[in-house]
């Protein structure tokens, strides 16, 4: 848990670059959002971050392109595992990967998702798709290492 904690913790990371758009959506208040998720998450208080990544959702979401929507989404749903609000990081997950179909991290929240939620074929599922999609940079190649690991261990239970 603690190594998916970390990839978490890179990804908030990489979510303030996303660019800020908007009248309704203000550059300031968008970075202000996004600063505010990036806290929340690295003092882990997942209910913060959960209500900052659905505040750019609703304020922000028509002005933010794709590739940029998917890592609000990977944040969100992020947050909602260590909610421990399983389904509602599934669903977040889900909309990540049908912003990306290549966004492994999203597939391997999904994974841990299910897995909690005790599905085990759909976690293994998402997990091999984590790592089917492959890695196409750094973020992503720590995700696929992590995602063999998780499917190991899911495939020996």
């Amino acid at each position: 848990m603690n190594r998916f904690i970390a990839f978490a913790l890179i990804f908030v990371f990489q979510l303030s670059s996303l660019p800020a758009f908007s009248e309704e959506c203000s550059e300031s208040g968008y970075a202000a959002l996004v600063a505010e998720g990036k806290r929340a998450d690295e003092s882990r208080e997942w209910g913060r971050a959960v209500e900052a990544y659905n505040r750019i959702l609703a304020e922000c979401s028509e002005q933010v392109k794709n590739p940029d929507l998917a890592k609000v989404y990977d944040a969100l749903s992020v947050a909602q595992l260590m909610q421990q609000n399983y389904s509602s990081a599934i669903e977040s997950a889900k909309k990540c990967i049908e912003l990306d179909s290549k966004y492994n991290a999203c597939m391997l929240t999904a994974a841990k998702s299910y897995e909690n939620l005790g599905d085990r074929s759909m976690a293994i599922e998402y997990a091999k798709s984590a790592v089917d999609s492959g890695p196409y940079d750094e973020y992503s190649s720590a995700v696929v290492i992590y995602a063999k690991d998780f499917l190991r261990v899911l495939e020996r239970k």
